[in-house]
Formats: C-alpha cells, structure tokens, sequence
C-alpha cells in the first residue's frame, strides 16, 4: 500500500447547518493565536492562526455535537483501516485563518498522550490560499488539497505525514482540527 492511501479526503460529509454554527462560534471564541508544540512557542512566521481549545465540560454543548460527527466520519475511516484500534478523542481546536494565516509543515505526535489518528473538518470554501499539503521528507509537496465546506480529512499523525496550511491570500478559512488517540 502507498502509504498516501492513509490520507482520506472526505468531500460534503456533514452539513452546511453545522458548518455554520461552528462557525458563528469560531467568530466569537477564536481571540488568542495559537502556539506551537508542548513548549507553547508562539511563532507568527511558522503558525499564524487564530484559535480555541475546545473544554468537554465548560463547552460540552458543542464539543459533543463536535464530537458526535468525528466518531460519525471516522467510522468510515475505521472500515478503511480495521486494524486501526482508537479508545477516544483526545483533543478539538477550532481554527480561524485569516489573511496571511498559514501554519509550516509539521507532525501532530509530539504530545502525551500520543496522538494517533489527526482529523481536519473544513468549514467554508469562500476564501483562496489556505490549501492543506502534504511534504516527504526532503520538504517536497507531494500532497495538495483544497478542501470544500463540509469535507473531512483523516490521516496518521505520526512522522510520515508532515503537513502544513499553505497562506490564506484572500478571506477567511474556518475549521475544527482533533486528534484521536
């Protein structure tokens, strides 16, 4: 198997409703730009975006509307890959990309627990920029992908896919990001 296979795009896999309400959500709670690694490094050259972690308890209304959906789509995933063995969600951002919001190439492992599964939903279409990609190991494209309202992404989190959010150039890019360990 090419390893790419593990990268699934998903196109119009939940609702324009929910794409939505994420959104006015996003707009009132994505204040702070967010920080790279377990180190919190706080770099605008490397990762320019807005964003919330989302808290099951202090948010639980939409973390588990949120989360009803991941465990929905990854079902489908899962009968892709059914070796794939996955206990629960480990975490959910929401993500707003605004003109010049870009984050480099990078892999979603370095946390504790280990993250094994990464899922991106995307919210909106209206701005351009803002592809997701996909590098080998000599910083080489080798995957581009830009994602429609609706569509969801899933793919390992370890090493071997190395990814990145090219700048949005015109726009606003929304979208929810989590990790299933």
């Amino acid at each position: 198997m090419d390893h790419l296979e593990a990268i699934v795009t998903l196109n119009n896999m939940v609702s324009e409703d929910f794409c939505k309400k994420i959104i006015k959500f996003s707009e009132k709670n994505c204040n702070e730009y967010l920080h790279i690694g377990t180190e919190k490094i706080y770099n605008k050259e490397i990762r320019n975006v807005l964003g919330y972690y989302l808290d099951s308890k202090k948010d639980e209304f939409i973390f588990k509307e949120i989360q009803k959906e991941i465990e929905r789509t990854c079902k489908l995933y899962e009968a892709k890959f059914p070796h794939l063995t996955l206990s629960k969600i480990n975490q959910i951002d929401l993500l707003k990309y605004g003109e010049g919001g870009k984050f480099d190439c990078h892999v979603d492992t370095s946390t504790d627990p280990t993250r094994i599964l990464s899922v991106i939903f995307n919210l909106n279409k209206d701005y351009e920029g803002g592809d997701l990609v996909f590098e080998d190991q000599k910083n080489n494209i080798i995957k581009q992908i830009k994602l429609q309202t609706g569509s969801v992404v899933f793919f390992p989190s370890n090493f071997m896919y190395s990814h990145g959010v090219t700048p949005v150039t015109k726009g606003t890019r929304y979208s929810i990001v989590a990790w299933l360990q």
